[in-house]
């Protein structure tokens, strides 16, 4: 009697513990492992077992938690005292999520749903990985001396931000670059942004701005590697075709690939729709997360976008 008093308490009751064959994953894979389950020192009712996948975001000095998705593992059973079971775990990860980065961390949290007392908790940290295209990518902007910045993969309204630096060829003209991906059906689109050093080569507006298809056919790195070299050559060469305000008036006369009608936001609307977090940043709006991404819902209606496609550009 006294033991089934303590497993009330928590002190002698069932547990269930996560253990994940990898613990890193990429984004739209199939992450798995076990769930060991042990009974206490009496019998008890499991009402349910649930995992949520949450997701930690500290960014701007806030920190904030959203369960991302929750998943049913098994429905009520009576576990003995001292009895193990073993459950097989699989998720596929949802393409919408944005990747780890700094400032973004994931947690598988396994709950034992114990009838008439404390329910058991295990959180076991997980790694999202880009999708193999965009670490791709990655692996050619490295080829070309690039690095990421310690803020990289920050969110924005319009998705994750990807920051990186020069450290070899272009560390005399280039300050950074910066860009959003979006895996579509026929390949890869980023978008990019080059910021120049005011004064180079006669430049004198910094950010220079372009839209780039890779399609996965030339997904090859040295592939990449010298078609991203011959881009930002191109932007830096050409700054007057690759302003804001050029990018900007392009747009406001060609229908985009999307088929979201013509103008800048119709064109920006239809990418960001296939953007890592893109969903996720709209959820978190919702959710009262503003403050923590440094943006509101009325700061979206009258143009989020303006941070990447400003049209305020300096004269050259």
């Amino acid at each position: 009697m006294f033991k089934k008093f303590l497993s009330k308490l928590g002190i002698g009751s069932a547990n269930i513990n996560l253990v994940l064959h990898h613990s890193q994953v990429r984004l739209g894979e199939t992450i798995s492992g076990e769930f060991l389950i042990e009974g206490g020192t009496v019998e008890q009712e499991i009402n349910k077992i649930d995992i949520e996948l949450r997701l930690t975001l500290n960014q701007n000095g806030q920190v904030q938690t959203k369960t991302m998705a929750t998943v049913p593992v098994a429905s009520a059973f009576v576990i003995q005292a001292g009895e193990k079971k073993v459950l097989p775990f699989a998720y596929e990860l949802p393409k919408t999520l944005s990747v780890s980065r700094h400032g973004i961390h994931y947690t598988f949290v396994t709950r034992l749903d114990i009838a008439g007392g404390v329910d058991h908790l295990d959180e076991d940290s997980v790694q999202i990985l880009p999708p193999l295209p965009l670490e791709k990518i990655f692996v050619a902007f490295e080829k070309l001396g690039f690095r990421e910045k310690a803020t990289s993969g920050s969110l924005k309204p319009y998705g994750q931000e990807f920051e990186l630096f020069p450290t070899e060829q272009f560390k005399e003209t280039v300050q950074e670059v910066e860009f959003f991906a979006s895996l579509e059906e026929e390949g890869v689109r980023l978008l990019l942004e080059v910021d120049v050093y005011a004064g180079v080569f006669g430049i004198q507006e910094k950010e220079l701005k372009r839209e780039i298809f890779f399609p996965y056919a030339e997904l090859d790195v040295d592939i990449l590697a010298d078609k991203l070299h011959e881009t930002i050559q191109e932007m830096i060469d050409q700054p007057y075709q690759y302003a804001a305000s050029s990018y900007m008036t392009h747009y406001s006369h060609t229908p985009h690939v999307h088929g979201h009608g013509s103008g800048l936001m119709g064109a920006i609307g239809g990418f960001a729709a296939g953007m890592f977090a893109g969903m996720l940043v709209e959820e978190l709006v919702g959710d009262a997360i503003e403050e923590a991404l440094g943006f509101d819902e009325e700061a979206e209606e009258e143009g989020v976008f303006d941070d990447f496609f400003g049209e305020e550009d300096e004269e050259f």
